[in-house]
């Protein structure tokens, strides 16, 4: 068979991954000239890796490990110490780590061991959330009429660890606040990192996702005859008479025709080009009730080092939801003699909740953020800022509100030929690298299963 797939982030990846191992002739087209969608990487005029986010491999993401495995990707990340880390004002840090004992007693004892935790807050957080650990999926989709911050509070946990634990949680889950967030991806996630010691663990790429992951993927799917397209923007379907699809037509005015076809773009793109005759579908009105999460990305290169700490960090009370320094996480990226880099931090900063900060000048969002960074990193405040990079993403993950879960669309589209990958499709896992990878999985079982292939 011959599908044509539309977006190269990891979901298109993924479809086309299983595809081309089936057998089957894959045509990969990619609206941008670089690869890997929300993960995407570029060079920019100084031979700096510009990230579009931190992206970091959790334990729990089995499927997108596999796939890094199939593409002989495996070794290009590493573990790093089992902990969370929170940046505290002053240069302290506070963290909560694992004890080594069977899940979920290693959350359990890790917890009434965290320093930033009051008594109170352990007590009612091993009360509270005893329902979402004992949970299963029926019950977890029971709760996405209402926020977490609602399910929190209504199961007795205190407000200190919402703010100090969770919060940083939520916006580095999902870039928006637990006030906002469903409780349903929250209690998941408690679910799967809570009865599984291996799954909260983090991995760092030891370059940068593109050319750790993304590029191992391209370079396997054109060894097995994939063909990849970049510049290669799709404009719209020309439909049969039965609303299935003939052909696709690119900005350019290409027309594609295939046996079958996988959208992978991220749900706003994909409303802007849904023919008006498949909106008599409840499948595809239902798509308008997704919108995305804005989000900013900032990169900062000092002179010197300004942390050693060797992981991923959360922060409260800042612009930033999650960071790390690059430089140390990432030992085949940000080294000295490598562009800006001088063997100083580079810090890759996360800015969550980012809708207020949008329209913002970029050099207000850095002062900004170069404030808290010298309340959380004392060695900042004699250190030169070498450059400084903000990406910004107006729409990112789908914004995973209550009431919205209902509305995640199945792979398998009423369309004859059309199928659905991205994260925000109906698969097990969240808007992630993970569940982007398992959607690409199921719409190319799918469409294997239904033409017999």
């Amino acid at each position: 068979m011959k599908i044509a797939i539309f977006g190269a982030g990891v979901a298109g990846l993924s479809a086309a991954i299983e595809l081309v191992d089936k057998g089957h002739s894959v045509e990969l087209y990619e609206k941008r000239k670089v690869l890997g969608g929300k993960v995407s990487v570029w060079k920019d005029s100084d031979g700096d890796s510009i990230e579009s986010g931190l992206h970091i491999v959790f334990g729990g993401y089995t499927q997108l490990q596999s796939y890094l495995k199939r593409v002989g990707a495996a070794e290009n990340y590493a573990w790093k110490d089992h902990a969370l880390i929170y940046a505290e004002e002053g240069g302290a840090q506070s963290s909560f780590r694992k004890a080594n004992l069977p899940s979920p007693w290693a959350e359990v004892v890790g917890g009434l061991q965290a320093d930033f935790l009051t008594m109170w807050d352990k007590i009612s957080l091993i009360k509270g959330l005893w329902p979402a650990l004992a949970g299963n999926e029926e019950y977890f989709r029971s709760q996405d009429h209402m926020t977490y911050s609602e399910w929190h509070r209504l199961h007795g946990a205190s407000e200190h660890s919402l703010q100090k634990l969770w919060r940083a949680i939520a916006l580095a889950m999902n870039f928006i606040e637990p006030n906002v967030i469903s409780a349903r991806p929250m209690i998941t996630i408690f679910k799967y990192f809570g009865t599984d010691y291996a799954a909260t663990k983090f991995g760092f790429f030891r370059k940068n996702p593109g050319e750790s992951m993304i590029e191992p993927m391209r370079q396997y799917i054109q060894s097995r005859g994939g063909r990849i397209f970049v510049d290669a923007r799709l404009s719209r379907f020309e439909l049969e008479d039965d609303g299935s699809i003939k052909s696709a037509v690119l900005r350019d005015g290409h027309t594609i025709e295939a046996d079958a076809f996988i959208s992978a773009l991220p749900v706003h793109n994909l409303k802007k080009i849904l023919p008006d005759e498949w909106l008599r579908h409840d499948y595809f009105r239902n798509l308008h009730q997704f919108t995305g999460s804005p989000v900013i990305n900032c990169q900062l290169w000092f002179d010197r080092k300004i942390t050693d700490t060797d992981n991923l960090m959360f922060s409260e009370g800042t612009t930033f939801a999650t960071f790390a320094d690059v430089s140390i996480t990432c030992p085949e990226d940000f080294q000295q003699g490598m562009g800006t880099a001088n063997g100083g931090s580079v810090m890759s900063l996360v800015i969550a909740p980012a809708h207020q900060f949008l329209d913002m000048p970029n050099h207000v969002i850095t002062e900004l953020v170069m404030k808290d960074i010298r309340s959380r990193f004392p060695k900042s405040r004699d250190a030169e800022l070498l450059k400084s990079t903000i990406v910004k993403i107006p729409q990112s993950v789908y914004k995973a509100v209550p009431d919205v879960d209902q509305y995640r669309p199945d792979q398998l589209s009423p369309v004859r030929n059309l199928f659905l990958a991205g994260d925000y499709t109906d698969q097990h896992y969240l808007a992630s690298m993970e569940g982007a990878a398992l959607s690409g999985r199921q719409a190319a079982e799918k469409l294997m299963a239904k033409f017999g292939a």
